[in-house]
């Protein structure tokens, strides 16, 4: 039945769509774009913005979802790190990351300056469900370590990070979203190369069916993963 509904709402979304691209010049038909991104698929200079963005997203992601994990879990067991740090991060998460760019690109130039920019964006999801996760534990499992002598090693292995999955998995399919989102808001500024750099560039020349063409596999390949790691998710409940 979830299946059926969600056919039909992907049915709904694309008549729509039909129908706005038949009011506007600057929204190709579904079927138009579908041609044009097969086509941009099979150059080999697209390939190339397209493996840019790939290994920076990838690369964000990783550092992100790791640094963010170390910190929310110094966060969630340490009661005087939250109070010194937890205002500061609180601050940081309610900045427009964007706004940081113009700071970061003279520090990590070209490609660098993405790559912390997807970090800053995939972090704080991961942060905030894990050290949320970590202090709200029942107090059992603590007594159940201790109960047993673990070392802080096993209790991080065996009982910790068993019990946090859920808000870490949250998280984790946040922050590859997030991580998107950030390598290629970085690339529209400043880039040799990037999808960001292609849409951008097809906006200028009146290319709109280049232009939808890459969203739409912006659009698609998060969405992938996103349902990917929320099926993961689900199936650990």
């Amino acid at each position: 039945m979830s299946r059926l509904g969600s056919v039909a709402v992907a049915v709904l979304a694309v008549l729509g769509w039909q129908v706005v691209s038949g009011l506007t010049f600057v929204v190709p038909a579904p079927l138009e774009t579908v041609r044009v991104l097969v086509a941009n698929l099979g150059d080999g200079d697209y390939l190339v913005d397209l493996r840019a963005t790939a290994v920076a997203v990838v690369i964000a992601f990783a550092v992100g979802t790791a640094l963010g994990g170390l910190v929310g879990l110094l966060l969630g067991l340490s009661h005087r790190a939250r109070l010194v740090f937890e205002p500061l991060v609180i601050a940081l998460n309610g900045v427009p990351k964007i706004v940081l760019y113009p700071v970061l690109l003279p520090i990590f130039a070209l490609s660098g300056s993405k790559v912390v920019m997807g970090v800053l964006f995939a972090l704080f999801p991961v942060l905030i469900n894990v050290a949320t996760g970590v202090r709200e534990l029942p107090r059992v499992y603590w007594k159940l370590g201790r109960s047993v002598r673990a070392s802080w090693f096993q209790m991080l292995v065996h009982i910790i990070l068993p019990a946090i999955r859920r808000p870490l998995l949250t998280g984790v399919r946040l922050a590859a979203s997030l991580a998107v989102v950030g390598v290629v808001l970085s690339e529209f500024f400043a880039t040799r190369q990037g999808l960001g750099r292609v849409v951008l560039q097809a906006y200028g020349h009146g290319a709109y069916p280049e232009m939808v063409a890459t969203i739409l596999l912006l659009i698609v390949v998060s969405f992938t993963v996103s349902v990917l790691l929320w099926r993961w998710e689900k199936g650990l409940r």
